[in-house]
């Protein structure tokens, strides 16, 4: 009889230690998100990422309140090239299927100066140098504008140029700012 009361008790604390283990995982799982919402954001940032190329998307971060349910739509956070970057998800069906649409566009300054520089220069009838920062990217909200200094070549003076992100394929259309 004793032994039987041992053998009890010993099962009723491996039982006890079971379930602490299963509830520490599942609590953990809660935290974290679940593997779910990692397995999105790894997607994400391989699929998003490969869109941005050669520029590295950084690891995405999703909110880890997501409903998981047909239509329901969110943000990711990220960053390129040390900016704040967001990828827009919405689930498409049951299954978890998704599409996803970037927010925000890396636009490479030395390339978008010198693209504005020509269409500002046979806009204007005479050369310009163009000025939209130091950094090697601007990372902007895609609709966002931004301002860019133009600088004519051969005499210096200055006009300000307001630049449109128009879309997630980094179109950008431009206005010179009359004063």
């Amino acid at each position: 009889m004793r032994l039987i009361y041992g053998e009890s008790m010993l099962h009723s604390k491996a039982l006890k230690l079971v379930l602490t283990m299963l509830s520490l995982t599942a609590l953990i799982a809660a935290c974290s998100g679940g593997t779910d919402q990692t397995q999105l954001e790894r997607e994400l940032q391989d699929k998003a990422g490969g869109d941005l190329l050669p520029v590295e998307l950084g690891l995405v971060d999703c909110p880890e309140d997501i409903v998981e349910t047909p239509e329901s739509v969110f943000i990711c956070n990220s960053e390129v090239a040390g900016q704040y970057y967001e990828i827009q998800v919405r689930i498409i069906d049951e299954q978890g299927q998704y599409t996803y649409a970037h927010k925000h566009y890396p636009l490479q300054l030395v390339n978008t100066e010198a693209l504005l520089a020509n269409e500002v220069a046979y806009e204007v009838g005479f050369d310009v140098m163009l000025d939209c920062g130091d950094d090697e990217y601007l990372v902007a909200p895609i609709g966002s504008t931004f301002n860019c200094v133009a600088t004519r070549v051969d005499g210096g003076a200055q006009a300000t140029i307001e630049v449109r992100l128009e879309n997630e394929q980094g179109r950008i259309k431009w206005d010179l700012v009359r004063s």
